[in-house]
């Protein structure tokens, strides 16, 4: 037989359902922070070693980058539905489960995709790849003044 629970359990299942969602906050804001500093890497590589083929390792760095920031923010979003949906629902009915199985799903992620946040970060930087493999044929040296 179930124990009768009270408006206290309830509170606490919401704390735990906001504890996931800003760890998952904080790792989105961390993987912008680890892709830029790995793109400035790459692109550091390039200037130094004049291998310009490396630019596409960094086209290669904000896609993947871009998919799991992705991952991560449909996961919070989700959350956030699981919150929202206990916070409506009464004690009694509450099966304080964290599941949130039925809120996540190709089409949930690929929304999470081109949410307008990843969009104009990481649609940035591609952008400014893309523009410097086509615009200078290439040709990174173009742009960027080397010491000679």
């Amino acid at each position: 037989m179930r124990e009768k629970t009270t408006s206290d359990d309830k509170r606490k299942h919401l704390e735990f359902i906001q504890d996931v969602i800003n760890r998952l906050s904080s790792n989105t804001f961390l993987f912008k922070g680890w892709s830029i500093t790995i793109i400035v890497a790459v692109f550091t590589a390039i200037v130094t070693t004049q291998n310009y083929n490396l630019v596409w390792l960094n086209l290669g760095a904000v896609l993947i980058f871009w998919l799991i920031d992705a991952y991560y923010l449909m996961l919070e979003q989700a959350y956030r539905k699981l919150y929202n949906e206990v916070t409506d629902t009464d004690v009694e009915k509450i099966d304080y489960k964290m599941s949130v199985k039925q809120f996540v799903g190709f089409s949930a992620w690929l929304a999470a995709f081109r949410r307008p946040v990843l969009l104009m970060f990481y649609g940035a930087i591609l952008a400014v790849i893309i523009y410097i493999i086509f615009y200078n044929n290439f040709e990174i040296c173009l742009i960027i003044k080397v010491k000679e």
